[in-house]
């Protein structure tokens, strides 16, 4: 078996072209020619003797022999990495390899809480992978990463989940808005409104959806915006209202922008660190993962009331 299933740099092409989606864009990733990468595939599908993809115009799509190569092949690089790092540390240096799922809404604190870990460690090299819930999932899915902070977890995946901080939703309207300067409100009073969103598969679009179910609330009229600063812009604009994560406002939010006094707001949600159930860890995700779950978790709870009233103040409740 090992002399069929072809060599590392075989599969490592494979795992390239399985997660861009094509040849030309894993010839791209790995420095390589189109015609290096065709050929290369075209070997390691005459060693396996079944073919690995078929090519539906410009889709490309894994075979079912394709499927099993490359779930075999992540084992193995995941193996070989873990070796890697184990021959470090017996060798005295905690170097290697780190990589982190977050998806796009917690990018505002989450190199924050990684900064004193990475200075620690400043020769692991550390990947941070940004992407939406839906993406986050499919990633954590297919096991592509050692860590993951999401706000909301996928509920259909047999997944560890530790809460690492409060995430406080707010509602925020332009500071023009006909209630900006109301001292109080309920749902009622906002629920005409156009709300911008994040777009499906957005964990905060999620997180809002099931709080708003649970107090009976639901948006009515709604525009679709794919990030958290074109939502900001959006209210800007006088387009809607909005509900976003608190620690995303920043100090040009709070000249512009204000948080509307809704009854059952903030909501309260939580960011979460999130791993596969089972996970054997690198010496180095072990490592982040315990820096995390102790330093890093303290030192959000102690920084987020100073985030949110300096770098990332709560909006001033008129």
């Amino acid at each position: 078996m090992p002399a069929r299933i072809g060599t590392f740099r075989q599969l490592e092409i494979l795992v390239a072209v399985a997660e861009t989606g094509g040849i030309a864009a894993a010839a791209e990733r790995l420095h390589l020619s189109q015609p290096t990468v065709s050929m290369q595939m075209r070997k390691l599908a005459d060693t396996i003797g079944a073919p690995l993809y078929d090519l539906s115009g410009r889709r490309l799509a894994l075979t079912h022999a394709g499927e099993l190569v490359l779930e075999h092949a992540r084992e193995i690089f995941d193996c070989t990495d873990r070796l890697e790092m184990a021959l470090n540390q017996l060798q005295g240096m905690h170097k290697g390899r780190l990589s982190l799922g977050i998806v796009s809404s917690a990018e505002y604190f989450a190199p924050h809480l990684l900064g004193p870990f990475y200075r620690r460690y400043p020769s692991i090299e550390v990947t941070l992978n940004v992407g939406n819930r839906a993406e986050l999932t499919e990633r954590l899915r297919n096991n592509l990463d050692d860590l993951y902070i999401f706000g909301f977890p996928p509920q259909d995946l047999d997944v560890d989940i530790t809460q690492l901080g409060e995430n406080h939703l707010v509602v925020i309207a332009p500071k023009t808005h006909s209630l900006a300067t109301a001292r109080s409100l309920k749902w009622q009073d906002i629920a005409n409104e156009l709300f911008i969103v994040r777009e499906e598969g957005a964990g905060i679009r999620a997180a809002v959806e099931y709080h708003l179910e649970k107090l009976g609330y639901s948006l009515r009229h709604q525009l679709t915006i794919a990030s958290n600063e074109g939502i900001k812009h959006a209210v800007l604009a006088r387009m809607g209202l909005a509900i976003v994560p608190s620690l995303c406002l920043d100090e040009g939010d709070h000249r512009e922008l204000v948080q509307l006094p809704v009854a059952g707001f903030p909501l309260l949600d939580h960011w979460n660190l999130v791993f596969r159930r089972g996970k054997t860890f690198s010496v180095v995700a072990e490592s982040c993962r315990t820096y995390l779950l102790e330093e890093g978790r303290a030192m959000y709870q102690e920084a987020t009331p100073y985030w949110e009233e300096h770098h990332r103040p709560k909006l001033p409740t008129r």
